[in-house]
């Protein structure tokens, strides 16, 4: 760079520094404004950047891309496929370099066979999955090409990097030795480097294991279409038909990554995949009807010269870069509080699933681009217009001269923060006094003195009644317990959200519009000590009873939304639906429980379904216990229960309700309320620097004009009211504004709390404009006070 250049940046920065210290309250107000901007898109971009941007921890990640079918399930989209789908595939195209298929598998890991599992999450992989994604082992090899040949044959596994330092100790010497998985002994063969934690950017893989093991580690499984044609055809539970996962072509649940090989675009191998895929349909209509196969990138897979006058140019933006690093550094602080914030999320599971929020060296730059962009946007276009001003017009001009023109657009910017302030504020105030209020009205079931705890016996390969015999044993001897007072069995508890079950029923004698014949509500498979258990009130009928089972006729508790939708004003006692769809058993409902909370505490009143879990089956069951003390205290001999009854079988998600509540409720109320008031606060700042900032510029040019009305003889005070109802009127319309916003907020206000109550709330409004016009006043009172103490002399001298 020529020296020239240098000593002309190192005078604009030298000027640009003294211009900013000889005004500390332009520099502290933008300064303080980049800050808020620059710190809110930081802390925003880590959010981003852990749900869509984060690449996978693989060699060159944009180069990965998703191949399979689209599939809907309750409203989220994925794309997998079925093994015989992908080995077709794999197979037919010529545009992949290599197609590695994986799923996840919850699994009971354990050392020893006397050692009780521990959940992990694992994958099972195709054996080229490591080649393919050029993931060496840091102990060990990966796997062998054999290993990916014959179905349940080689057990072997390799450990991720956490699983090998936490339950292995880190030893170098683990290669060769035994686990347990599932109840079955795999050979350790590697380890996998720290970098690589799996091919889900929320989910850390504990082990890889070849994909032929996964039949023996999961069993037979429920293929779809069996599972419709079942349901249909039976009364009976359990009867459906089993498949196995590597011969099934309708059990879609594989990911398909891949790498196009050289000189091949998306749009060819999406050609040839449509070729493939019709192929597939035509050869296997009853599985491949209009499935297709599509291919996607990782991010889409996520979602889906110089003007003229340069040298004063130069010295302007040079100016505005140095208030914009300023306000990125203490954006950057600003944006480490927001990771904070996001790092209080806490997901009530033991599998290893995390939103991984980091201040990174990605967001750092993100951070800088965003300040550097700040400087030049906002400076370049009044730089320019600043070189090409005729100065002869300056000279003359005062404030009067530009005030029709240009500060328009000044008063609209700082009128709109101010509105947006109070909608925030507003935001806060009414979801504080919701959430109050909610948190204050409870659940409707108890969340102290009980203890929870998972079992999932299809992971030791559990036939269906293995399972039930499980359950009934383990809750009967949890009962036995010295300090438990109760204890029941669900599929699943309030607020767990990953395990809630719907259930597809038509009602007797309901009316359905044209079009549709079935409605699908949610419920949970539940024992006949749940309702004590859980603290749940039945208003008429009976709880469900012992003899409830298998054998005997179907009945069902529905809660009090439900019968009042189905069967308004009429007693639901007696009253029945058919399960599944119009050929489906009869089901009789034999109590009503008064409707609580079941999937977020200020949900709508939601329509729920109990069914006898011996009626029918779930694989998956929660033990609950009522203790008469500490409930914490039940937890280690309620895991002996269990190891007594099965020492391979898996515990899993062990907490005490209270706390469960807490993360599921309290703890996502609290984020919900510190985001929205840090918005509020970021709002507001915003909108009194920017008040004040306007006022003490219009003062500023008009100091000339004050000088002349004071020398006439206008007072101070005239002089003040002047500068503050420029001010203040401003504030006021900017006011007015926003609660005309934040009123009319009252749909989105009742959307995200349902109630019932769809009453608004004037206190939030009454609560918000004290604050709004006091924290004005001070920024317009400031600047509106030091141009009234001016001397008239010192005025009519200013330039």
């Amino acid at each position: 760079m020529p020296a020239n250049v240098l000593d002309q940046l190192w005078q604009d920065i030298r000027y640009g520094s003294r211009m900013l210290l000889a005004n500390p309250a332009f520099t502290i107000v933008a300064v303080i404004s980049l800050a808020l901007g620059i710190g809110a898109n930081c802390a925003i971009f880590t959010w981003t950047d852990a749900l869509l941007l984060r690449p996978l921890p693989v060699a060159h990640p944009g180069e990965v891309l998703t191949v399979g079918s689209t599939v809907s399930v309750q409203g989220f989209t994925s794309i997998i496929t079925s093994y015989p789908d992908y080995v077709d595939v794999r197979d037919q195209n010529k545009s992949f370099e290599g197609l590695a298929a994986f799923t996840f598998l919850p699994a009971g890991v354990a050392r020893t066979p006397d050692e009780l599992p521990k959940l992990r999450m694992g994958m099972a992989v195709s054996g080229n999955l490591f080649g393919l994604m050029s993931v060496q082992p840091d102990l060990g090899r990966g796997f062998a090409a054999e290993e990916d040949r014959v179905p349940e044959r080689d057990a072997v596994v390799v450990l991720g990097r956490d699983l090998w330092e936490k339950q292995f100790e880190s030893d170098r010497e683990v290669l060769g030795r035994r686990v347990r998985i599932n109840g079955i002994e795999f050979t350790i063969i590697g380890v996998a480097p720290a970098e690589f934690t799996g091919l889900n950017q929320y989910v850390r893989s504990d082990f890889y294991v070849p994909l032929m093991m996964w039949p023996r580690l999961i069993g037979l499984v429920e293929a779809p279409a069996a599972a419709a044609d079942s349901a249909r055809r039976s009364d009976t539970p359990g009867s459906s038909q089993k498949v196995r996962p590597l011969e099934a072509r309708d059990f879609r649940q594989l990911t398909v990554k891949g790498r196009l090989k050289a000189g091949i675009s998306m749009a060819q191998a999406q050609s040839e995949l449509s070729v493939i895929a019709s192929s597939l349909e035509r050869m296997h209509p009853d599985t491949n009807k209009n499935t297709g196969l599509v291919v996607r990138t990782e991010l889409q897979t996520r979602i889906s010269q110089s003007p003229p006058d340069a040298m004063l140019i130069a010295m302007l933006v040079t100016e505005s870069l140095l208030v914009s690093l300023l306000g990125g550094a203490l954006g950057v602080a600003i944006g480490y509080g927001g990771v904070k914030l996001f790092r209080s999320i806490q997901l009530p599971t033991d599998l290893p699933v995390s939103l991984n929020f980091q201040l990174d060296r990605r967001a750092l730059t993100f951070c800088l681009i965003v300040a550097v962009v700040s400087a030049v946007l906002f400076s370049l276009i009044p730089a320019i217009q600043a070189s090409r001003t005729d100065l002869t017009g300056v000279m003359k001009a005062t404030d009067a001269v530009a005030r029709g023109r240009r500060r328009w657009g000044r008063n609209l910017l700082v009128g709109g923060q101010v509105a947006v302030s109070v909608v925030l504020l507003v935001l806060g105030a009414f979801m504080y006094r919701a959430f109050d209020e909610q948190l204050s009205s409870g659940p409707g079931y108890k969340t102290d003195h009980l203890v929870m705890m998972s079992f999932d016996p299809g992971l030791v390969r559990y036939t269906e009644p293995q399972a039930l015999q499980f359950f009934e044993q383990v809750a009967e001897r949890a009962r036995a317990v010295p300090g438990v007072k109760t204890a029941a069995l669900t599929s699943t508890v309030p607020m767990q959200n990953d395990s809630i079950t719907t259930f597809t029923i038509v009602p007797e004698g309901f009316q359905f519009p044209v079009g549709k014949d079935n409605v699908t509500v949610f419920g949970s498979t539940i024992d006949e000590h749940y309702f004590d258990t859980m603290g749940l009130s039945m208003t008429s009928g009976r709880g469900f009873r012992a003899t409830d089972t298998a054998d005997a006729p179907r009945v069902a508790i529905v809660n009090e939304q439900l019968a009042k939708h189905y069967w308004p004003g009429k007693d639901p006692i007696g009253r029945r639906f058919r399960l599944n769809d119009g050929n489906g058993p009869w089901v009789e409902v034999v109590g009503l429980a008064k409707t609580s909370k079941y999937l977020f505490l200020a949900e709508a009143p939601t329509e729920f379904v109990y069914l006898p879990y011996k009626q029918k089956f779930a694989p998956r069951m929660i033990l609950v216990s009522e203790s008469h003390g500490d409930s914490a205290s039940l937890v280690t001999p309620l895991r002996q229960v269990v190891r007594e009854l099965d020492a391979s079988q898996p515990v899993y998600n062990v907490r005490t309700m209270e706390e469960f509540y807490r993360m599921r409720t309290t703890d996502i109320f609290t984020m919900i309320l510190r985001m929205v008031g840090a918005l509020a606060t970021m709002g507001l700042t915003l909108a009194v620097v920017g008040l004040y900032g306007l006022v003490a510029y219009a003062a500023n040019r008009r100091t000339k004009e004050i000088g002349i009305r004071m020398a006439i003889g206008a007072g101070r005070a005239s002089v003040l009211r002047m500068i503050l109802r420029q001010g203040l009127t401003l504030a006021i319309v900017g006011l007015v504004l926003g609660l005309v916003a934040g009123a009319g907020a009252d749909r989105l206000l009742n959307a995200m709390f349902p109630s019932g109550d769809t009453r608004s709330d004037p206190m939030a409004l009454v609560l918000v404009v004290p604050i709004v016009l006091a924290v004005t006043f001070i920024a317009v009172y400031v600047p509106a006070r030091r141009a009234s103490r001016i001397h008239p002399m010192e005025a009519l001298r200013y330039e």
